[in-house]
């Protein structure tokens, strides 16, 4: 018996539930950065290489996050392989974080791309994450180098 395609009404419907389910978890990867990026300073000094692992690894993800939402900031349509090597990237963080947020670990990991996904976002939306995306980044980007560097 094959499947039959879903219909316009049923795909709305679908990405609807997604948003509600999801748009939080945007919201929440943000805020548990920010949180992560102030717990490091915590980490005692024989246990930097978690620290440094955490930084670099959150640090390439944000990155090449930050850049693939510029893309869709002009437009651009989505790309799975891009998208596809995002999840790569923020699972390879989940390991390293778990050690200081085991529920940013879980959120980092997710096995499909929910958080990722710009489905149904306005351009302001993907704007508006994208800022958040380059505030939480500076933070990261603030632990990789000596403070003097940014006065």
């Amino acid at each position: 018996m094959a499947l039959k395609p879903l219909t316009v009404v049923a795909k709305d419907a679908h990405i609807e539930l997604f948003e509600k389910e999801y748009v939080g978890s945007h919201n929440a990867l943000i805020s548990k950065l920010n949180d992560v990026a102030y717990k490091l300073y915590s980490i005692p000094m024989e246990n930097h290489y978690i620290r440094d692992t955490i930084i670099i690894e959150v640090s390439k993800a944000l990155m090449e996050t930050k850049k693939y939402f510029r893309t869709l900031e002009s437009n651009s349509p989505r790309n799975e392989e891009t998208e596809g090597r995002l999840v790569m990237l923020w699972g390879m963080v989940a390991a390293p974080i778990g050690f200081i947020d085991k529920d940013l670990a879980i959120l980092c990991a997710l096995d499909q791309e929910n958080w990722l996904h710009p489905d149904g976002w306005s351009a302001d939306e993907i704007i508006e994450f994208g800022a958040k995306l380059d505030s939480v980044s500076r933070k990261f980007m603030r632990l990789s180098f000596p403070v003097s560097v940014w006065h």
